[in-house]
């Protein structure tokens, strides 16, 4: 057989096989339709359940959307723990409607989201709730201006590092959330692909306290110190010198997760009252560690 003619008749047959179960050839424009926001979108859904609640509920995306109010879209400012600023483009579901429909949105204390593969991450009430969110435009250049106000959203389209909202492509729920402030790790805090969000009643606790070593606090001029803690990869830590208390645009001990010479020991040429901070999602801020830093 001429191989031409092979060829087409090849062709031919594939095509009618498709055709008769329904199908179309990988990388079609009707395969590329599925997948955009009537294909994703569609089967999602979340189930809200925990402590926290009475029972358990379930919602699908149409069900969300439909809900007066309850959709969100805007452009997010975030750092990850690498430290590395970066935006998202989201568009999504308030997570204060959902807690609503779900009738905890007063009563829960912390939130936990849970992806399908078992990832999560609990934020508490005032973290997730109380506390205003912003999107600072001006966060890889470690600027606070021009902030605007954002809300937490379960995002089902969005566009990792890009601030143009027509980028933002259907997905799997994602929890992304706004900064409180232009140097806040948030990034460590979006959970891709939600499937369940876990309410809890009970007070979240605090963080522990910051430790120091060398322990004494008393040190030769020019010598450092470092500061320590149990939990260093899920806090941060800030602290001051000048007798002030430390707050969340303090300077910042631990800056990275991934790059260890990041996290600089505090050097001291002379005495000095250290005052360290320690705040991270899931638990309230630590008390305030005070130590009393005697240079000889």
């Amino acid at each position: 057989m001429n191989r031409y003619v092979f060829i087409i008749a090849l062709l031919t047959a594939m095509a009618l096989l498709l055709a008769a179960c329904g199908g179309s050839a990988p990388g079609s424009s009707s395969e590329v339709a599925q997948s955009g926001s009537e294909g994703v979108s569609a089967v999602q859904s979340i189930t809200v359940s925990g402590d926290g609640i009475d029972g358990e509920v379930a919602f699908t995306l149409a069900e969300l959307s439909a809900m007066p109010g309850a959709a969100y879209e805007h452009v997010y400012s975030t750092i990850n723990n690498w430290p590395v600023a970066k935006f998202y483009a989201a568009r999504g579901i308030r997570v204060s409607a959902v807690l609503s429909a779900a009738g905890v949105l007063d009563t829960a204390e912390s939130v936990t989201f849970r992806s399908r593969d078992s990832y999560e991450v609990t934020l508490t009430r005032k973290q997730l709730i109380a506390d205003a969110q912003y999107y600072f435009p001006g966060a890889a250049e470690g600027s606070g201006d021009g902030a605007e106000p954002v809300e937490p959203i379960l995002a089902y389209e969005f566009k990792e590092g890009s601030s143009d909202m027509a980028k933002a492509l259907p997905e799997e729920f994602c929890l992304i959330i706004g900064q409180r402030n232009h140097t806040e790790h948030t990034n460590p805090a979006f959970v891709e692909n939600v499937g369940e969000i876990i309410i809890s009643a009970k007070p979240p606790g605090k963080w522990q306290q910051a430790g120091i070593f060398p322990a004494s606090g008393r040190i030769p001029a020019g010598e450092s110190i470092k500061l320590q803690h149990p939990d260093l990869g899920l806090v941060k830590m800030y602290y001051t010198l000048d007798g002030t208390e430390p707050t969340e645009l303090s300077a910042m001990y631990n800056p990275s997760t991934y790059q260890p010479e990041l996290n600089k020991p505090i050097v001291f040429s002379e005495s000095a009252v250290l005052k360290v901070l320690v705040a991270g999602f899931g638990r309230e801020d630590s008390d305030v560690a005070v130590f009393e830093i005697e240079v000889q």
